[in-house]
């Protein structure tokens, strides 16, 4: 995480474009279309700083730490194949987790885990009453 907080005016600035989903103090939320082009911008061999002039944003607001790791973030979700997330597609990444199939199987493993835990302190209370 970049240790430089954006002031309400920078903030302001950012939530000016386009690309731009949220900002908070610390973070900024980038749409899946600015990833879409940065990445092919990547691909053209562009450098992360003109590709983010190029879309419209200071990249001195956003910090040389902030410039730099977006080509990693977005290089993650380009070998994840699932394509580009944001605020608004982020829901169907969580499908795996929400299914009920996956829940039910979830649930069974916890409660495995709290009868084991459960004979676990049976033997506890057990061996403290030895006298």
């Amino acid at each position: 995480m970049a240790n430089k907080k954006f002031t309400e005016e920078e903030r302001n600035h950012l939530r000016a474009s386009p690309y731009v989903l949220e900002v908070s103090p610390s973070i900024v939320h980038f749409s899946a279309k600015f990833k879409e082009l940065f990445w092919n911008s990547i691909l053209e061999r562009k450098q992360p700083r003109d590709i983010i002039l190029e879309l419209g944003i200071d990249p001195d607001i956003l910090g040389e730490y902030r410039v730099n790791g977006l080509k990693g973030m977005i290089h993650n979700e380009v070998r994840a194949g699932k394509g580009f997330r944001d605020l608004t597609t982020y829901g169907s990444y969580l499908k795996e987790y929400t299914d009920p199939e996956a829940k039910v199987k979830y649930l069974e493993q916890q409660l495995a885990y709290k009868d084991q835990e459960i004979e676990f302190l049976k033997k506890i209370v057990s061996l403290g009453r030895e006298d």
